[in-house]
């Protein structure tokens, strides 16, 4: 669920400011890393690579403070849960949005992958979690 909090009350107070009137305040950051490692941890599994690389995000996100938090229609929100965002390729060949939400627990993360991106899938509708996780 989220919640209203104190901008000044916040680590993210200074860059609420910054973003409280932009339409899209979420930030893209590009790296390029070896996921060699990955492949093969996917390969001996039998899970997706794409799936252990949300995982990995996710579980990189979790103790971050600031990865709760997203100034939205000019306040800041923070929000208990989270989840991760990928883009499926449906079965029309479009591009749709798919939230899945977070868990520790890597098993339950791969089951609600694959249900949730096999629903878009199928369905070619977007699959959102709304107000109740941040992604």
């Amino acid at each position: 669920m989220k919640k209203e909090i104190d901008p000044k009350d916040s680590p993210r107070g200074f860059a609420f400011e910054l973003w409280k009137t932009a339409g899209m305040p979420k930030v893209t950051i590009f790296k390029t890393f070896d996921i060699t490692r990955l492949i093969k941890v996917a390969k001996r599994s039998g899970m997706k690579t794409n799936m252990l690389m949300c995982w990995c995000i996710g579980k990189a996100a979790t103790p971050i403070e600031e990865f709760y938090t997203l100034p939205a229609d000019g306040h800041l929100w923070q929000y208990d849960r989270l989840a991760v965002n990928a883009v499926v390729k449906t079965a029309n060949g479009t591009a749709h949005l798919c939230d899945i939400p977070f868990s520790e627990d890597i098993h339950q993360f791969n089951e609600d992958y694959l249900r949730l991106t096999r629903q878009v899938h199928d369905t070619n509708e977007d699959h959102l979690l709304g107000d109740e996780y941040m992604d």
